[in-house]
């Protein structure tokens, strides 16, 4: 990646030296004409110059095109920030950890204190030389924070979804970013503070991401997940101590505009650019032998090493500017929802002998329509599942609730959650485009 920026900037040196030859021989042309000077000996000289400058300029066009063809794969998007004279782009991110100065200072203030009673105390912080708990799949996949400042909520949930996953590994945990975030005083447009989303995160806790998906309003009600309690860890040492054993931590860093072309191959430490503002990752691992964090961020798996990166001691203030902070999960308190028994009736007279069925979580045909009241199991799933819907006519054609996969691309279900674990499934404009062809209620005891 470094060697990709000396690549464009020497692109952009030849260019502009390429000009500067092509304007200053033009002129010197037309200076010596307005004094008789030889046209000839001008003529010549005035050639060779722009014949050194065509040549700069491609040999700078080359340099860019080749450039072009290395760099990694930034998502381009409306947000994205382009080079125009290189052509290349990359997303940037909203970044959203709100901090005043006075809290940095005071930060500082903490974390110098707390590394000088540390040298001085005798006391020996034992861990491993590196650590990485992607090796123990105990890291959930990388979110996308897409235009929002949410960047806290995302470190905060990545760190306590793997809290969760170390405490009991058998379940894949993907909670509400979104819920927290608004939970914790969050907005898109400034961002949040870590203190404000810990506590949150500890009362009320947070919804799964199933029951309120990022950015949009929340469908259903499941069980909240709260962490215990939360620290703040002030050394390098005790931090990579608690990594080791008890799981990622978060924590703050600066963010300059060179971090947005992070590359999967090396090691991030502060190149160019200007300050964008102060951001929110999680701390999966470290390496001592390569002196740097490894990082889960939530910019999609698109940027980095596949969302992930390292970057290197002493960078971006890092456990200088800003301490870490780890969230602790009290042993058995996983809220998973208990299981139902799901079942399926219909409650309106059918205009026609459907087939009604589920295909998520499994893929099957449940009950036949022919007449009002006529129920059948569809079998015993998690409180909180969500389901996907599809009905069959007579004819054969079958419909789906995901509107994208029904025959003529039109919406034909419309799911109402109802109370005491209830959801209707109207289906419409099947028969006729006006028609209300059968309601199916879902329950769940």
């Amino acid at each position: 990646m470094v060697k990709e920026k000396w690549e464009i900037c020497i692109a952009l040196i030849l260019c502009v030296v390429a000009s500067a030859l092509t304007v200053a021989t033009s002129t010197a042309y037309e200076d010596q004409l307005s004094k008789g000077c030889c046209r000839e000996k001008i003529s010549d000289i005035l050639s060779g110059s722009q014949e050194k400058a065509k040549l700069l300029c491609d040999y700078a066009e080359a340099i860019k095109q080749e450039a072009k063809s290395k760099h990694h794969k930034g998502a381009i998007s409306s947000s994205a920030w382009k080079d125009d004279a290189l052509g290349i782009s990359v997303k940037h991110y909203p970044t959203g950890l709100l901090v005043t100065a006075e809290e940095l200072a005071e930060n500082r203030a903490k974390i110098g204190e707390a590394n000088q009673l540390l040298r001085t105390s005798g006391v020996n912080i034992a861990y491993l030389p590196s650590w990485d708990w992607r090796d123990k799949s105990m890291v959930t996949p990388v979110r996308d924070q897409s235009s929002c400042g949410a960047c806290v909520a995302f470190a905060t949930l990545a760190a306590e979804e793997s809290a969760w996953l170390i405490n009991n590994s058998s379940r894949n945990y993907d909670l509400s970013e979104w819920y927290l975030f608004q939970k914790g005083g969050g907005y898109c447009s400034s961002g949040s503070q870590f203190e404000r989303i810990l506590d949150a995160a500890r009362s009320p806790g947070t919804l799964t991401e199933e029951c309120c998906p990022y950015l949009k309003s929340s469908i259903c009600i499941s069980p909240l997940y709260k962490i215990s309690s939360w620290k703040k860890i002030y050394t390098s040492a005790e931090a990579k101590e608690h990594i080791s054993t008890k799981g990622p931590l978060m924590s703050g860093m600066a963010v300059y505009e060179d971090f947005y072309w992070v590359d999967s191959d090396e090691i991030y430490s502060l190149q160019w650019g200007g300050f964008m503002g102060h951001h929110a990752i999680c701390i999966v691992g470290y390496d001592d032998s390569a002196g740097c964090w490894i990082v889960k961020n939530s910019w999609s798996e698109s940027w980095g090493e596949e969302g992930f990166c390292r970057i290197g001691y002493g960078q971006c203030g890092i456990g200088s500017d800003f301490p870490f902070y780890g969230v602790e999960i009290a042993p058995g308190s996983d809220p998973a929802p208990l299981p139902k028994n799901f079942s399926a009736k219909v409650v309106s007279i059918p205009t026609e002998a459907y087939d009604f069925g589920i295909t998520t979580p499994d893929d099957k045909w449940v009950l036949r329509t022919d007449e009002y009241g006529a129920a059948a199991e569809m079998g015993v799933y998690p409180g909180n599942q969500r389901f996907g819907y599809k009905l069959r006519t007579p004819d054969g054609l079958t419909y789906y609730s995901d509107q994208s996969k029904n025959p003529d691309g039109l919406k034909h279900a419309n799911v109402i959650d109802l109370s005491a674990g209830r959801s209707w499934i109207s289906w419409k404009g099947i028969t006729s485009q006006y028609s209300s062809d059968v309601v199916v209620e879902v329950r769940g005891k």
